[in-house]
Order: structure tokens, then sequence, then C-alpha cells
């Protein structure tokens, strides 16, 4: 069985790979570096089986999601029939933040994801995460609702859909592959902050803060 948190991480690698799979169609009629642009997504398909909790124990030959569509409907139903609050899928919400908090207390447990889970918990108590819903054109600081019960409005951004704005935001190094910090965010290309794609209660959002610093 997988729990919600792992359905969860499996829908968002499911966007990430679509990105991939793009992305390597689009450089695909290029001749020279072709082997090191392949070797790269074999690298990065494995990266993300192994930050969601899945081996990777067979080679896999393309890159499309039918792989984590398998392992998502052979995991069967949740753990717990506990029924929970629905969460709004308004960012400007404070049901909306309940709900970011609360994934990103599962996150902190849940292996490779529990560092960058941990930078994004701080940030939120200090006021510092940017959440961005890209689909509705939303952005604002997200707010720990332990002191501040009410809603807020977001600052309008320009609508996207979620694969061209995870193409222009991410950071890439110079072969081409996606920038990761020490604890396993990618990096904001833009501000340079660490960044991570999340789904929230099945909304997905793009959130940011500041870079731990070693003598952080």
């Amino acid at each position: 069985m997988v729990s919600s948190i792992n359905s969860a991480q499996l829908a968002t690698a499911q966007i990430l790979l679509r990105v991939l799979k793009e992305e390597k169609q689009s450089t695909g009629s290029s001749s020279s570096g072709s082997g090191g642009n392949d070797n790269y997504y074999s690298s990065a398909l494995s990266s993300l089986m192994a930050d969601y909790g899945q081996d990777d124990d067979s080679e896999v030959e393309t890159y499309d999601t039918s792989l984590l569509r398998a392992i998502d409907a052979a995991g069967g139903t949740e753990d717990s029939t506990e029924v929970k609050a629905a969460v709004s899928d308004d960012i400007q919400t404070a049901s909306f933040m309940d709900g970011l908090k609360a994934k990103l207390e599962e996150m902190t447990t849940s292996g490779d994801a529990a560092l960058k889970a941990k930078e994004m918990l701080a940030a939120l108590e200090d006021g510092t995460l940017t959440v961005t819903d890209a689909v509705n054109g939303r952005q604002l600081k997200a707010w720990d609702t332990d002191g501040e019960t009410g809603d807020r409005t977001a600052d309008e951004i320009a609508r996207t859909d979620w694969s061209s704005f995870l193409k222009s935001q991410l950071s890439r190094d110079k072969t081409g592959g996606y920038e990761l910090t020490e604890t396993g965010a990618h990096i904001d290309k833009a501000t340079g902050e660490s960044a991570s794609f999340l789904t929230v209660d099945g909304t997905y959002v793009y959130v940011t803060w500041p870079t731990a610093t070693d003598g952080a």
C-alpha cells in the first residue's frame, strides 16, 4: 500500500518526468553531445525514482510516466481511512497554508526529501517561503496560521502551464542538467534561491526559499 505522501510525490514526479521527456525530444535531433544528453536523462530518471522512494532495479529505456503509473496503481488504497478536512486549492487561504505546513512536516520523515523539507518549514516560520501557483497566476509569501488565521491576497503573475514554467525557472549547470543544492533542492534561475515543486492535497505549487549557508 502507498501512503498519501507517496501518491503525491509520484504525481509530482510525473510532471517532472514530462519536462525531462519534452526536453529530450527537443534536443534529440542534435548529433553532437547526444550520448552525454542520454546519460543525463538516464541519471535524472534514476535520481527522481530514488527521490520518490522507488528502486530502479531494471534498465529503463524510455522517459514516459508508465512506470510511475504502474507503481501508483499497484499501491492500492490508503493505509488509513481517517477523514481529514479538505484543503483549499487557493494558495491565498489559511486552509491551504495549513495543508502546506502539514505536507512539509510529513516530508521531514520521507528520506531524501527530509533535509529540504526542514529548510522549507524553517522558511515558512520565518516568512521567507514564496509560493507560486503558475496555472492561476498567483504568488505570495507563505505564512504560519498559528500566528495569523486569516487569508491573504496574492500578487498576480503571468499564467502558464507547469511544464513551461519549470523549464523557464529551474537553473541548469554547464552540461544542461538541473543544478541542485546540498539538501537536494533545485535552484531558481531568477533569484538563486532554493526551489521545489510540490503538490498539496492535489494542488501543484512551486516554492522558493533562501538557500542555507554553511554557517547557518
